[in-house]
């Protein structure tokens, strides 16, 4: 009768592939129930507050405790909301604390929002990526995540212009380098030379620029703020639980964290072969990203946003042996499960998936991708 499993699943993709983007637009939708929790932008209020405080008293910039007071409390009184970028960062926040923070919120959310949209479907993911549940969330949430991902597709994306790729760079190194920790190994790994040095003079630069208005002060302190930013954090249960990190994930199981740091060197390989074997878009995203939480003490779930575009090339590849395994993977990481290091694994095992044999129930090898660059 010429039926196959294959020639089915091929058949049955468009209809599936559709209803998950329908229970992901549902899903996203329904992020606005967490105004019953918090108000929404409350965390573009510790970056609003920031601005404030370099403008108000740039010594009491790490002061816990006056940052929240300049955002009136808005997760309640003495529940601390701390500013916690280095002061390079505060170049493109000081700009947004000139205006009351609810409409630079807004304004905030656009303008990072769209260049994350744009950077995205300029590095090849399908326009759709933006239903990936996490996108609305860092939408409610108003961090940086839009700027910091907009940033790093377009610079992976510009690798013909080296320069430019380079400023982008260094502008996301300057306001969260521990992001990037893993750059200049990809960087190295493809022997993009021009790139790097200009990542390091454009990050650099917006350093030594912060330093000539606010002084060395700042940074100093920032170092000594770190210690007590991390312990606000791991003694916060619903922090570490919506934590991404292993580091996270062993606090979570109350073991020692520190075990993490284990997967440094395979981490670090990890983002060396992806980068010089010539990988596609989507690995170079999710390696970059995943290498660098896999390191970190902390990260919280609405980074994974960061991972949206490349989540979306996979689910675009309908006619990949081992699609519906990214399809798992995709409902996998939108579901919002204790730890939050289950979404990222979820995340990270699409390209590993790939590297896999695909099973002989779903067909033959893989066919070419639907989407550029994928």
């Amino acid at each position: 009768m010429g039926f196959s499993v294959a020639a089915l699943r091929v058949r049955l993709a468009s209809p599936i592939l559709l209803g998950v983007l329908v229970a992901f637009a549902v899903v996203s939708v329904s992020t606005l129930q967490l105004l019953r929790a918090q108000p929404a932008g409350v965390d573009f209020a510790g970056l609003w507050a920031g601005g404030k405080a370099a403008i108000t008293d740039v010594g009491r910039l790490y002061d816990f405790r006056y940052v929240s007071e300049l955002q009136n409390w808005p997760m309640g009184h003495g529940r601390l909301r701390p500013y916690a970028y280095p002061p390079s960062a505060l170049l493109l926040f000081i700009p947004f604390a000139l205006a009351p923070w609810n409409l630079s919120y807004l304004v905030w959310t656009v303008l990072t929002g769209g260049f994350f949209a744009w950077a995205g479907i300029r590095a090849g993911a399908p326009k759709w990526f933006l239903l990936i549940p996490w996108v609305a969330f860092a939408a409610f949430c108003g961090q940086a995540t839009f700027l910091l991902g907009g940033l790093v597709m377009a610079g992976l994306a510009l690798a013909g212009q080296p320069i430019l790729a380079g400023v982008l760079f260094g502008v996301a190194a300057a306001v969260k380098p521990q992001l990037l920790m893993l750059l200049p190994l990809a960087l190295v790994a493809e022997a993009r030379w021009r790139t790097l040095v200009t990542t390091g003079v454009a990050g650099l630069a917006l350093c030594a620029l912060s330093a000539a208005v606010w002084g060395l002060g700042p940074w100093i302190e920032w170092l000594s703020a770190l210690p007590r930013f991390e312990h606000l954090v791991s003694h916060s249960s619903g922090l570490v639980a919506n934590s991404i990190t292993p580091y996270a994930a062993l606090t979570f199981w109350r073991m020692e964290g520190a075990w993490a740091l284990l997967l440094a060197p395979a981490a670090g390989l990890w983002v060396w072969l992806t980068f010089r074997r010539g990988g596609d878009f989507a690995d170079k995203l999710t390696a970059l990203f995943g290498g660098a939480f896999l390191i970190s003490p902390y990260a919280m779930n609405y980074e994974l946003a960061l991972f949206a575009p490349a989540t979306a090339i996979y689910l675009a590849r309908t006619k990949d042996p081992r699609w519906p395994g990214y399809v798992a993977a995709a409902i996998g990481q939108a579901w919002v499960i204790h730890p939050a290091f289950i979404s990222l694994a979820m995340t990270l095992s699409l390209p590993l998936q790939k590297r896999l044999p695909a099973l002989p129930l779903f067909g033959p090898e893989p066919e070419a991708s639907l989407i550029p660059n994928g």
